[in-house]
């Protein structure tokens, strides 16, 4: 991130430099704005994106050695949420120390990235979105990042749904990773209130979860839940040795000044 403010950001996405709504970003801007005109491309409510010029092909972000293809949704997004980095350090982590082979389940995973950094660790992970766009966005990722031979399940379907089925079906994960939004809707029509349906969500995963060691990795982004009230939730689920949460932010290059970009739990229960 270059600078925010005024209600927008300005960021540089592998030489590539957007400016993009950030109703967060209240303040005044730090730059000049000369380089607020450098902007390869630009996002308006009205009529969605303005650009200078076409962006690089391919577009990739990169971790590690992982590539994530970039594209200009038509909703302001490029695929990849930068300050996610710190969720999937922590997720490599834990299951670098639990050894390869873990059963992994990742829900409202979008394009994938927590499901490759978790397949790139070793672990088999099942991959649950509602959006068929996503999941095929997803597995462009796969391709880019040269992991097409390690065990992904691609699953289109409701999270909610679905979860309720594995716990039916006595299924049993070693971690569960999910990024639910505050608002959402499945493939057949139905609506995800997250206030409403995140505690029965929860339950259930908290059935699906194995005898540790084991971990649970929540992360929302624009919701009308705090952390703290996140982590109670969390909390009461089971007797985690280890719990982790707070706000998620975004630093801007150069400059002390962070950006709020959702929150997080990461919970893990460890067998010494």
């Amino acid at each position: 991130m270059l600078d925010s403010g005024r209600g927008r950001k300005l960021e540089d996405f592998s030489g590539y430099i957007l400016d993009r709504p950030e109703p967060k970003a209240a303040w005044a801007r730090s730059l000049a704005p000369s380089f607020w005109e450098r902007a390869d491309a630009r996002y308006h409510p009205e009529h969605g994106w303005v650009t200078k010029k076409a962006p690089p092909h391919p577009w990739l972000y990169n971790h590690g050695r992982l590539s994530f293809l970039l594209k200009l949704s038509p909703y302001k997004h490029t695929g990849i949420f930068p300050e996610q980095t710190a969720n999937w350090l922590w997720l490599e982590d834990i299951l670098r120390e639990m050894g390869p082979g873990q059963r992994v389940l990742n829900l409202f995973a979008y394009t994938g990235a927590a499901t490759l950094v978790a397949a790139r660790a070793g672990a088999m992970v099942c991959h649950v979105d509602a959006s068929r766009p996503a999941i095929n966005w997803a597995k462009e990722n796969q391709r880019y990042s040269s992991l097409e031979d390690r065990p992904i399940r691609w699953i289109r379907d409701d999270c909610v749904k679905f979860v309720a089925r594995e716990v039916k079906r006595k299924a049993q994960y070693q971690g569960i990773i999910m990024d639910p939004p505050d608002f959402g809707r499945g493939p057949g029509g139905g609506i995800f209130k997250l206030k409403k349906e995140l505690p029965r969500l929860l339950d259930n995963c908290r059935r699906l979860l194995s005898p540790g060691p084991n971990f649970l990795l929540i992360n929302c982004y624009n919701t009308s839940l705090g952390p703290e009230e996140l982590y109670r939730m969390a909390a009461a689920l089971m007797p985690w040795q280890e719990i982790q949460y707070g706000p998620l932010h975004l630093r801007q290059h150069l400059s002390p000044r962070t950006l709020p970009c959702g929150i997080y739990v990461r919970c893990r229960t460890i067998t010494r």
